[in-house]
């Protein structure tokens, strides 16, 4: 029976860390005192009266679809796009949600990826999916082909800081430089992922993922103890190598909170230091599913046991 008390623990353990962040993101006084940074919105037809875009700038094979979405790339070799914000973020707290769609035609070898990007510098383009290695800032990455052998699952969503001195391990996928990470198949599904990454200065980056719409948000990791640096850019950065996909971004929303609703947030304590899970029936969610059989069959097997004990001491 040891087996079965390991199991209940598990999964005792796992239920109050899934508690963690959804009990920080019901606070009312967090809903109540939103201010929307709509100069960091971007939804169709993403340009203006006179064909600009404002507040953000686009560049690199990116091509604006005014009907549904900015491609990033397409599904063509050798590709890199970009959309960088013109103005910078909030210093203290931003929460931003975009929804994306990846896929193509390339049934077994695709790639590379997507990034989302909050740094000191802006619309530099290069080898870090689309965007300049040594960055300065948070990088979270979208990542759709293996450089390398793991022990997870493609794609995956991984979360970077970078110093400006230290590269992108590449080679391994950014293994040397991952701080947090999920798996998640958000390639080719039939409709749009949304993604949402959450920010307080000097307390935690958080991303969540909604793989399509109407599902329930998965938290996909969070780092603590994170000051980015002041008054970054947002930028959204697609790459394809020999191998290729259509990355779109389908729309952008952003918002900051007032200074009291920071204030009462800054008095919660930190988060646990990388919360990291699986996305959508993948292995962390199987791991919950085979606790839960497996009290099931403990279970069932202790009840057997007292019938079988109970028909023994009649026989007797």
């Amino acid at each position: 029976m040891q087996l079965c008390s390991l199991a209940k623990g598990a999964l005792s353990a796992l239920l109050v860390l899934a508690a963690v962040p959804a009990a920080l993101g019901d606070s009312d006084y967090i809903e109540t005192n939103v201010h929307y940074l709509r100069q960091f919105n971007l939804e169709p037809p993403f340009i203006d009266e006179g064909f600009q875009m404002r507040n953000f700038d686009y560049g690199g094979d990116a091509i604006i679809n005014t009907a549904s979405h900015i491609r990033l790339t397409p599904d063509a070799p050798s590709r890199i796009g970009w959309v960088w914000s013109t103005m910078s973020l909030p210093n203290d707290y931003w929460k931003i949600e975009f929804d994306f769609k990846i896929g193509g035609k390339g049934g077994y070898l695709y790639g590379d990826g997507m990034g989302f990007f909050v740094t000191k510098e802006r619309a530099s383009s290069g080898p870090v999916f689309g965007n300049r290695d040594y960055f300065n800032g948070l990088g979270v990455f979208f990542d759709t082909y293996a450089n390398g052998k793991h022990e997870f699952s493609l794609p995956f969503i991984m979360g970077m800081l970078g110093d400006g001195k230290t590269p992108y391990d590449g080679s391994h996928d950014g293994g040397a430089n991952r701080l947090g990470m999920c798996e998640a198949y958000f390639r080719n599904l039939r409709e749009h992922s949304r993604a949402s990454v959450t920010y307080l200065r000097g307390k935690f980056v958080q991303v969540q993922i909604q793989l399509q719409p109407n599902e329930k948000w998965v938290d996909c990791f969070t780092i603590s103890n994170v000051t980015l640096p002041e008054n970054p850019y947002l930028g959204f950065t697609a790459l394809t190598g020999d191998i290729s996909d259509n990355h779109d971004l389908l729309e952008v929303r952003a918002e900051t909170l007032s200074s009291e609703a920071l204030k009462n947030y800054n008095s919660m304590p930190n988060l646990p230091k990388d919360i990291v899970g699986k996305v959508a029936g993948t292995s962390f969610f199987g791991f919950v599913f085979k606790a839960l059989l497996l009290s099931g069959v403990c279970g069932g097997l202790f009840v057997a046991y007292k019938k079988y004990s109970a028909d023994s001491a009649r026989r007797f």
